[in-house]
């Protein structure tokens, strides 16, 4: 065969081959799709104006929900609701619908230069897959669900309420937590929900222990010791005009001086009566914390601390613009080491308007009493004013 021939056969098995490969490619293309994802952005700002008048009366009640005392005191922060930017992207897989989801929720607050106070672990960000027939698992960094039922309707979510260290912002306010419910965290779970029976949902899901943390300054600090994960489910009935849900919480902790098992469980109603909600929760814990999540949850020895409370809640919206009155209470009792100057009870008492303009840019004022009482019948009381402005997109 001469050399032409040669380059001539090359040639032509070489196209045989490509052209073969295509075929194949384009076989499996069609056989194989790839899903297509739907994607979405999402966010939200916010700012309020914080005046507080601190409690001057000398009194020491430790452990209450970061009340200011002295001098009255003022902030530009973040509300309940931390500022936000959020991700998401869905699709469809042989029946299933998959979503992964990512929130960043550093907030807008920060009274150090350079970003000294910045807190790079305030995020969302997990993945649910599931159907209708066989339910949905949630898988990563999002809300527990013990006691969310009862923050989403807290009208606070798009104001303040109680003031959190008005002098050194944290990332967020605390609403009414700590002043009639525990807030429900961001846990790393797994977490399985399904509906059944037309109007009833039930969630159980388990997570990452957290470790003991003191805002007070006399409680107990350590690691929870992670021997196992704790669990936490929810069963809520859904009904026209609102629902009732019962939640619960429980993980071990490991202290010094023994272990114990952190665990809390509230019951928590919402009815809508025309443009009226009326709502209402109760909770009972035992070393669980009374405002937040293992926070200030037992004495500085470990001992746990048990607490109890209720808050309740009613919204008027005219139109565009909605008018509510929050009050809630949380009890603490002594535990171990404790001294009667450990705070005995909180109490809240909210009243706030929120106008929202074009569906996206809202207005809010509030006017919120607090007052933290101790086990020797000391007092400390704050009164807090705001006026803020919010957009959502």
């Amino acid at each position: 065969m001469k050399y032409n021939d040669k380059l001539k056969q090359r040639a032509l098995t070489t196209t045989t081959l490509v052209s073969t490969m295509l075929v194949s490619s384009s076989v499996m293309a069609q056989s194989v799709s790839a899903p297509k994802w739907d994607f979405s952005f999402n966010g939200y700002i916010n700012a309020h104006a914080v005046y507080a008048s601190c409690d001057d009366s000398g009194s020491t009640v430790a452990g209450n929900a970061l009340l200011c005392t002295g001098e009255d005191a003022t902030s530009v922060s973040n509300g309940y609701s931390p500022s936000s930017f959020q991700f998401s992207a869905t699709t469809q897989a042989q029946g299933f619908d998959l979503k992964a989801f990512l929130a960043i929720e550093p907030g807008s607050t920060d009274n150090s230069a350079f970003n000294g106070n910045g807190d790079n672990r305030a995020y969302r960000a997990y993945f649910t897959v599931g159907n209708d027939d066989v339910g949905t698992l949630k898988v990563g960094r999002g809300y527990g669900v013990f006691g969310i039922d009862v923050v989403i309707e807290d009208m606070a979510l798009g104001g303040v309420g109680a003031p959190a260290s008005i002098r050194s912002p944290l990332n967020t306010t605390l609403g009414a937590a700590g002043y009639g419910y525990i807030f429900a965290d961001r846990l790393s779970q797994i977490t399985y929900s399904r509906s059944f029976a037309d109007n009833w949902q039930a969630d159980i899901g388990i997570f990452q222990p957290l470790d003991s943390v003191s805002f007070g300054g006399n409680g107990y600090v350590g690691d929870s010791g992670s021997e196992r994960p704790g669990v936490h489910g929810r069963l809520r009935y859904n009904h026209d005009n609102g629902f009732i849900s019962t939640t619960f919480y429980n993980q071990h902790v490991t202290t010094d001086i023994g272990d114990y098992s952190a665990r809390g469980v509230d019951l928590t109603g919402a009815l809508q009566l025309d443009n009226t909600r009326i709502s209402l929760s109760i909770f009972d814990a035992k070393g669980l914390g009374y405002y937040g999540l293992l926070i200030d949850a037992a004495d500085a020895n470990g001992t746990p601390r048990d607490s109890s409370g209720w808050f309740t809640q009613v919204t008027q919206t005219f139109g565009a613009t909605k008018v509510g009155l929050n009050y809630g209470v949380s009890e603490v009792d002594l535990a171990g080491i404790d001294q009667l100057s450990q705070v005995e009870e909180q109490s809240k008492l909210s009243l706030g308007v929120y106008h929202t303009l074009w569906q996206m840019f809202t207005v809010s004022a509030e006017l919120s009493s607090m007052e933290a009482e101790s086990h020797n019948n000391d007092s400390i009381e704050n009164e807090a004013v705001s006026i803020g402005f919010s957009l959502s997109f």
